[in-house]
C-alpha cells in the first residue's frame, strides 16, 4: 500500500526541463520523499509517500511516478540507518571501517558498510544499509551520490546556527528522534533513538539533557521534522524546557508560495539539508 501525504509543485516547475534539475530522495523505513530545485537553487516541488509492507520502494515509485522516474541533472540520496558509528578523521582507517561497526552492532550477511565524511566536525560516519537497498539505487540512479540521513542534517547544524553556545537538535520523524548536540561548533552528541509513545521521546531528551550538564532552563531546543506546536510530544517537552524554537526554512534554497502555504517550515529539515552532503 503506497499513500502520497504530500504532493506539492510551484506553477513554474516544467517537467520536460528537468534535466536541468536537481533531484534529492530521502528514504525511511517506510517513507520516501523527494524534492526537485532548479540551477538557482529555488525548490520547484516535493512529494512524499508513506508505503506499508512494500520490500521495493524506489522500483514501484519508477513505475508509477513520471516525475520521479524523469532524467534530472544531478541526484542525492539519503538513507536511513540506526547502524551507525562515529570515528575522528585522525584515527579513521579506510581498510578496517567495517570492523569499527562491527564492535557495536551485529552485521547481517546482506548488509553494506558505507562512509561519509563529516568535515564539519572532523570525523567520520560510519553506518550499514542493506546491499539489497543499494543496488536498487545504483540501478534507479546510477550518477547519484548516496549519503546517511544524518549527514546533511549536522553539516547544516554546526554551519548555520550560533557557534558561541551549546545547540542542542531535536529531528522527529515517524517514531525516531535524532538528537544532536554541538558545544561552540564542536560535536559533543549524536544518536538516533526508537519511540513507541511521546512520553518516550521527553525521556531522551532529557537524558541528553542530564548526561552532558545542560539546562531545559537555560538551554534551547531547536526541533526540526514532523513536530507542530498542538502536538503531544511539543506539549511534553514545553514543560520541562524553557525554550524550544521551531527552525524555519534554509536559507540555501528559495521557497515559492505553495510551499510555504501547504508546509510548516520545520518539515523536511532532513531532506533539505541533502544539499549540503559532499
Amino acid at each position: 500500500m503506497v499513500d502520497i501525504v504530500y504532493n506539492i509543485f510551484e506553477d513554474d516547475f516544467v517537467r520536460s526541463q528537468t534535466h536541468q534539475y536537481n533531484l534529492s530522495v530521502l528514504l525511511g523505513a517506510d517513507r520516501l520523499s523527494y524534492l526537485v530545485t532548479n540551477a538557482e537553487n529555488k525548490v520547484l516541488g516535493l512529494r512524499s509517500y508513506k508505503f506499508a509492507g512494500l520490500l521495493h520502494p524506489i522500483e514501484h515509485l519508477l513505475k508509477e511516478d513520471v516525475i520521479f522516474n524523469s532524467s534530472y541533472g544531478t541526484t542525492k540520496v539519503g538513507v536511513f540507518s540506526r547502524d551507525f558509528t562515529l570515528v575522528p578523521t585522525a584515527l579513521y582507517e579506510a581498510d578496517t571501517q567495517k570492523a569499527y561497526l562491527q564492535t557495536l552492532v551485529q552485521l547481517s550477511d546482506q548488509a553494506e558498510v558505507l562512509v561519509d565524511d563529516w568535515s564539519a566536525v572532523a570525523a567520520k560516519y560510519i553506518y550499514a544499509t542493506s546491499s539489497g537497498l543499494m543496488s536498487e539505487i545504483q540501478t534507479a540512479f546510477p550518477q547519484a551520490t548516496v549519503f546517511h540521513q544524518s549527514t546533511g542534517l549536522v553539516a547544516n547544524f554546526s554551519t548555520n546556527f550560533d557557534k558561541t553556545t551549546s545547540n542542542i537538535f531535536l529531528s522527529v520523524q515517524d517514531h525516531t528522534v535524532n538528537i544532536t548536540v554541538l558545544d561552540k561548533g564542536e560535536l559533543i552528541f549524536h544518536n538516533i533513538f526508537a519511540f513507541k509513545a511521546s512520553a518516550d521521546c521527553l525521556y531522551f531528551v532529557l537524558l541528553v539533557y542530564q548526561q552532558l550538564g545542560l539546562q531545559p532552563t537555560k538551554n534551547p531546543l531547536y526541533v526540526v521534522g514532523e513536530l507542530v506546536e498542538d502536538s503531544e510530544i511539543h506539549q511534553l517537552l514545553y514543560k520541562y524546557i524553557k525554550t524550544i524554537k521551531f527552525v524555519g526554512f534554509p536559507n540555501f534554497y528559495t521557497f515559492g508560495n505553495n510551499i510555504k502555504q501547504e508546509l510548516p517550515p520545520n518539515f523536511f529539515f532532513d531532506l533539505y539539508s541533502l544539499k549540503l552532503c559532499e
